[in-house]
């Protein structure tokens, strides 16, 4: 069976889940089954045969693939909202926090007012970022915004991550095999599969770091929920257990990292005032990124004429880390190409082609295609909600069911500093986002 057609037959499931399901339920069913089950996308021909190719950029992006999963899973349940549940449209109340996400949806159409030769045209990126980042948000806006919606999306979380537990498990020993099985050769299928023991599980993932990301975040999710839900402790701490192993076997150390830095957050929560340690971690990733993008440090050159920069790349590699150097590498390699346009970029996917590779972080890619206007619209879009959320919050432990707003800022914020080295993005966060969006008047606040 075709690509096309497997998504078609999501579309029909989508929609038999809406005529089963109560509306919020079916839309988890739809967003997070076909983000998770769901062929990749349509790649051109001989890419999935290729051993590494490395043009094949995120689905986050518009690219020469513009048939996938990204947009596919949230497509179909809006069109299940717009079938059964019309009435969660015409009850829905825009918000100032809903103009960053307003404004990435058109930002590639205007870029492309600019540039020499927009790629893809300007129809089809505007309707692909509308589809892969504007559906989820609305989603999110429209059912998970109230507390109830909240724990409902952290269960649907935790439970989509369950779920990848074969994958987990039969993987980890052989390799990535059930792709190639279930629907042919995935490009990536060979990206970093060696782990220390065993192999990275990639599932039906866009690559196997994007595999260990989304298990880590859920395992975050489920550690939550084993702390905050009493009447079901047994029932979420076993879910945390699996979880947790699952995420330290899939060896993804920046996943793990990010699993720990989530943790920590939410306890110093109960230390100092939310806003200062979501004010502090904008900032950070603020400056960070500035200076990561700017080049004004060159890490390119330290890494290669200092003893301490050589020291340091070969500590990487001796225990098997030398994909996170590279990655840096090929960011600061295109740099100048990246801010040759700073303010509306190239509108062009690959911008980057000239030079041999392109850059591996989200953040870079969405510099060179949409330049620092997209770039900036990308992170008031996960921040913003996560700020507003964290300012009016009093100190108080994240690890208490009133902490559930924290924990989703938490993954909106975890999400960002991973776009930072990975091509892809946590598209649930997206719907939590759109969740931490709506008015105190939709929350109950």
């Amino acid at each position: 069976m075709s690509v096309e057609a497997i998504y078609l037959v999501w579309v029909v499931a989508s929609l038999a889940m809406f005529r089963l399901w109560r509306p919020a339920i079916a839309v988890l069913g739809s967003c997070l089954g076909g983000w998770i089950l769901l062929p990749v996308g349509v790649y051109p021909a001989g890419v999935a045969e290729a051993v590494s190719p490395y043009w094949v950029i995120g689905m986050a992006l518009p690219s020469d693939v513009l048939l996938s999963k990204a947009w596919v899973a949230p497509a179909s349940a809006l069109l299940g909202v717009a079938a059964f549940d019309r009435g969660a449209l015409r009850r829905l109340r825009w918000s100032w926090l809903d103009l960053p996400i307003v404004l990435w949806c058109i930002w590639p159409a205007v870029a492309s007012l600019f540039a020499d030769a927009p790629r893809p045209p300007a129809a089809l990126a505007t309707a692909y970022v509308a589809g892969c980042w504007g559906i989820p948000w609305l989603l999110g806006r429209l059912y998970f915004a109230t507390r109830d919606g909240q724990w409902l999306l952290v269960k649907g979380l935790v439970l989509s991550a369950v779920a990848c537990l074969p994958i987990s498990v039969v993987e980890g020993v052989r390799g990535p095999v059930f792709y190639e099985h279930v629907y042919g050769s995935h490009p990536f299928r060979l990206d970093g599969i060696d782990r220390y023991i065993g192999f990275r599980p990639l599932g039906f993932f866009e690559d196997g770091n994007q595999f260990g990301l989304w298990i880590s975040l859920c395992a975050l999710a489920s550690l939550w929920l084993a702390r905050t839900t009493p009447d079901r402790r047994r029932f979420w701490g076993g879910a945390a257990a699996v979880l947790t192993a699952m995420a330290l076997a899939a060896q993804s150390v920046g996943g793990i990292i990010l699993l720990a830095l989530g943790a920590v957050a939410l306890w110093i929560c109960g230390l100092a005032r939310p806003r200062a340690i979501v004010l502090a971690a904008t900032a950070l990733l603020g400056v960070g990124g500035a200076v990561y993008v700017s080049g004004i440090v060159p890490f390119n050159a330290i890494a290669k004429e200092t003893h301490a920069g050589r020291e340091i790349v070969n500590a990487f590699r001796a225990v098997g880390r030398g994909s996170f150097t590279w990655r840096v590498a090929q960011d600061q390699r295109l740099l100048g190409a990246a801010t040759a346009r700073p303010v509306v970029g190239t509108a062009a996917w690959d911008w980057w082609r000239p030079q041999g590779t392109r850059p591996w972080s989200l953040s870079m890619l969405v510099l060179g295609q949409f330049g620092a206007t997209g770039l900036l619209l990308v992170l008031a879009t996960l921040v913003g909600p996560a700020l507003a959320v964290a300012w009016s919050a009093p100190r108080a432990s994240g690890w208490r069911p009133e902490g559930l707003p924290l924990l989703l800022a938490a993954l909106l914020l975890l999400s960002v500093v991973d776009a930072l080295l990975n091509s892809f993005i946590f598209f649930p966060a997206l719907v939590a986002a759109g969740a931490l969006a709506a008015p105190a008047a939709e929350r109950g606040d």
